[in-house]
């Protein structure tokens, strides 16, 4: 046998563990990229159910926020479990900015600050105004585009607290209504 036919040779075997080598290896990298693509829409499906329950739990709030009267202790309960409901199922959004703006909503809705002036229907009227920012905000989210700048009474609301900043998720404590 002449060289160049073991030349031949041994660059087609070369070239076909080559060959062989690049395709197991774009293999594992597109079942890699597929693994990836699938967790994320997993991800997705999870915040965009939680959002869908949020809300639900929205809407119902604002529903019973029309309803509750003073004498109504109940209804009151109800409203501070949805709202620590809407609380629970935001853990699960990706997007930082709407879970701290939905958070902050939430936290206003069903506390009155010390040396509180406001009657109790202003409060209602405030807890209906922080829940449609919080659904503005989350159908925004829903339809991807981008955050909705508050009105200006939702906007006046945090200012009637003795603090600036509600604080990060690990520096808010929510405190139950005492019997």
């Amino acid at each position: 046998m002449d060289a160049s036919v073991w030349v031949a040779a041994v660059f087609g075997l070369a070239g076909t563990g080559i060959g062989g080598g690049l395709s197991v290896w774009s293999s594992a990298m597109a079942q890699r990229q597929q693994a990836a693509h699938t967790r994320e829409e997993q991800r997705q499906a999870r915040a965009s159910t939680a959002i869908e329950a949020a809300l639900a739990e929205l809407f119902e709030v604002q529903r019973e926020a029309r309803r509750v009267t003073p004498e109504d202790q109940a209804r009151s309960r109800l409203l501070h479990e949805r709202m620590l409901t809407v609380q629970v199922l935001m853990q699960r959004v990706p997007d930082a900015d709407l879970r701290t703006r939905v958070r902050e909503d939430t936290f206003l809705m069903p506390l009155s600050p010390p040396d509180d002036t406001r009657t109790r229907q202003e409060r209602r009227v405030d807890i209906l105004y922080l829940s449609a920012d919080a659904i503005a905000c989350l159908g925004a989210n829903l339809r991807g585009e981008p955050i909705p700048p508050r009105t200006d009474r939702v906007e006046a609301l945090p200012d009637l607290w003795p603090f600036f900043q509600i604080g990060s998720d690990r520096d808010t404590f929510i405190y139950e209504a005492e019997e």
